[in-house]
């Protein structure tokens, strides 16, 4: 294989020598990703006419390349360039730019929460940055600080710490001809730029602390809040209530989700047991798991219905958190006495939690990584079966959260990974892949086709079962890397 380079880089001609290009020494590919990484070097034909502003311009540009049949091999972008003149060094990167910096900094009370644990500025950007190398995100975690004094921080760190692009300066123990190096990062590594997080996916009233509402004794054994949905169809999962046990009861708590029947409680449509022993401890909030999801359709009112799971008790009995400030817009607290519901002045606390498949929130970050211009598409084309909440505080990159979740597989145990294809579309996908290709490791480290045809590109190898040297038919291991030098070519990486 002959790679040949493509760069778009303004300012590029008359550096380089005449018919010498752009050479590639090296690509790797692995999952979860694919394009990892490549090295390109060019011999420089005048270093005076090097413009440092110019190559420093170049930083985060598209970087392709193709094998000699014009197929796009590897795809990627610029993240270090290196420039040797002589016995110096000079070299930038990519690593300390930031267009854009948000401040963490603690909840007041995690009382007020059960979720969320910090709050965070608003976001401050250098336009000039973002319009040049587009979105690339920091953030900084603060200690007892308040929302300006955050606002200033994240501002300071943008305009004082975001802007080098320098690695430095090295003096080099002897001469070497004026050379230019690239080192680019596919563009799985760019999705490490941006920052991972999601508002959607709570139904909540949160306000209040200050009163109580006792259930599981006699005048009072059930409490019940109305909510109602908002313009999509709320997957629920989680059920998180602020509680405490009075007494020494030795039942557990009950919560059913119910419709609504003239403004009381109908049908069950689902419900959730928590152990008295994930009620001990004192005031704190406590979850509720739903055993299978459950799709409230949109704009429609339902009923959040608590109970014990044992027989009334008048000295050992149950007590949640409410707010007496009515700020619930949406919904009523009732309790039941026996006979009838009976409304109260007052809202439970309560925060519900859709979830989602672990693979749908994939493909939710890859739709928004479309929409910012770094991918081109997404394939899911293995379902995980596993459920996460959709709401996610800002704390991993999108890089990060990918990985974290193909982590996690497939609810039938089934492994799964990824990776931008050549086209720059994000294909999730279970391991083994299929369909099977009959690849075969030889002695030498090489890899060939049993068949004797051409090796398929490096992205359709990865993730296909390879047969190993002088074993059973049936010995295989997975290929999880690929790496091709000038020196050696393609070979898998163990």
């Amino acid at each position: 294989m002959k790679p040949q380079v493509k760069l778009d880089l303004p300012g590029m001609e008359g550096m380089l020598h005449h018919n010498a290009g752009w050479e590639v020494d090296q690509m790797d590919w692995s999952l979860p990703g694919g394009a990892q990484s490549a090295s390109l070097s060019a011999g420089v034909l005048n270093p005076t006419l090097i413009n440092q502003k110019v190559i420093r311009s170049w930083l985060g540009k598209e970087v392709s390349i193709y094998n000699e049949t014009g197929q796009a091999i590897w795809r990627g972008w610029i993240e270090e360039i290196a420039l040797d003149v002589r016995r110096l060094r000079f070299s930038w990167s990519t690593h300390k730019l930031l267009s854009r910096v948000i401040a963490r900094y603690p909840q007041v009370s995690t009382l007020l929460d059960p979720l969320r644990s910090s709050q965070f500025s608003e976001w401050v950007q250098h336009a000039e940055r973002l319009a040049v190398l587009g979105a690339k995100e920091a953030m900084i975690r603060l200690q007892q600080v308040d929302a300006n004094s955050a606002q200033q921080a994240a501002l300071y760190h943008l305009l004082q710490k975001g802007q080098d692009d320098t690695n430095g300066l090295i003096l080099r123990a002897q001469e070497r001809n004026p050379r230019l190096e690239i080192r680019a990062k596919g563009w799985w590594q760019r999705l490490d730029w941006t920052l991972d997080g999601e508002d959607s996916g709570l139904l909540a009233h949160l306000p209040g602390g200050k009163s109580q509402q006792l259930l599981g004794l006699s005048g009072s054994e059930r409490l019940a809040q109305s909510f109602k949905t908002g313009s999509d169809v709320f997957t629920l999962g989680h059920i998180w209530l602020r509680g405490a046990i009075l007494g020494n009861p030795v039942d557990d708590l009950r919560v059913k989700i119910c419709t609504d029947n003239a403004s009381v409680p109908g049908s069950v449509l689902a419900s959730s047991i928590l152990p008295n022993a994930n009620l001990q401890g004192g005031w704190g909030w406590k979850v509720w798991l739903l055993d299978a999801t459950l799709n409230l359709a949109a704009n429609t009112r339902f009923w959040l219905v608590v109970e014990r799971t044992g027989a009334l008790d008048s000295s050992h009995y149950f007590a949640l958190e409410t707010d007496d400030g009515r700020g619930y817009p949406d919904g009523d607290c009732k309790r039941w006495n026996g006979s009838s519901w009976v409304l109260l002045n007052q809202d439970l606390r309560f925060c519900l939690v859709a979830v989602s498949e672990s693979t749908e929130l994939m493909r939710a970050v890859a739709e928004r990584t479309v929409q910012g211009g770094v991918l081109q598409g997404v394939q899911i084309w293995q379902e995980s079966g596993k459920w996460l909440p959709r709401w996610r505080e800002l704390d991993l990159t999108r890089m990060k959260a990918l990985e974290s979740w193909l982590e996690m597989g497939c609810a039938d145990e089934r492994e799964l990974s990824a990776f931008v294809n050549a086209e720059r579309v994000l294909e999730v996908f279970s391991i083994p892949r299929l369909q099977e290709i009959p690849v075969q490791l030889r002695v030498d480290g090489s890899l060939r086709m049993t068949s004797g045809v051409s090796l398929p590109q490096p992205l359709d190898l990865l993730g296909r079962c390879i047969y190993l040297p002088q074993m059973e038919v049936d010995e295989q291991v997975i290929l999880r890397g690929l790496r091709w030098t000038k020196e050696e070519g393609l070979m898998p990486v163990v």
